[in-house]
C-alpha cells in the first residue's frame, strides 16, 4: 500500500523525510522498470506482427527492367515518396508506371523529374517526354 504522504511534506522529522525519499525513489525505479518491459514487449509485438505481415505479402522486389508489367507496385522497393505519389495516383502495377508519359508522371504530388528519371532508368525504359536520364551521382550529360 502506497503512502499518501511526500517527502516534501512539512511536519516530517529528518529521519521519516529520508525514509520517505528512499521509498520514492524505490517507487519510481519500479515504475520505469514497469514501463520499460512494457515498452519492450510492446515493440517485440509489433516487430513479430510486420515480419508476419512481409512474408504473407512475399519478399520485395528491387526495381529492375526485367520485372513484369503485372509486378504489384507495393511489391518493389521505391523510395517512400515515389511509392506515395504512385500510391496517391491509384496506381497499382509496373505496367501502368510504364504507360504513363512523362508529363503525366510530372503531374503527380511530390514526383518531380529526376524521380521519374530514377524510375525510367530503374524499369528499363526511355523517357518519353525528354527528361534526362537518371545518373547516378548528379551526373548529367547533354
Amino acid at each position: 500500500m502506497r503512502d499518501n504522504r511526500k517527502s516534501t511534506d512539512p511536519g516530517l522529522s529528518a529521519a521519516e523525510r529520508k525514509a520517505q525519499r528512499s521509498r520514492e525513489a524505490q517507487e519510481a525505479i519500479a515504475d520505469l522498470e514497469k514501463a520499460q518491459r512494457a515498452f519492450h514487449e510492446n515493440r517485440e509485438r509489433l516487430r513479430k506482427e510486420r515480419l508476419r505481415r512481409e512474408e504473407a505479402a512475399g519478399p520485395m522486389l528491387y526495381p529492375v527492367p526485367e520485372l513484369p508489367d503485372d509486378t504489384l507496385i507495393e511489391q518493389v522497393r521505391f523510395s517512400t515518396g515515389i511509392r506515395n505519389a504512385l500510391n496517391a495516383a491509384g496506381m497499382k502495377t509496373i505496367g501502368e508506371v510504364r504507360e504513363m508519359s512523362d508529363d503525366n508522371l510530372l503531374s503527380l504530388q511530390d514526383l518531380g523529374p529526376s524521380s521519374i528519371s530514377y524510375l525510367r532508368e530503374a524499369l528499363g525504359l526511355p523517357s518519353t517526354d525528354g527528361v534526362r536520364p537518371y545518373l547516378p551521382h548528379g551526373d548529367y550529360h547533354d
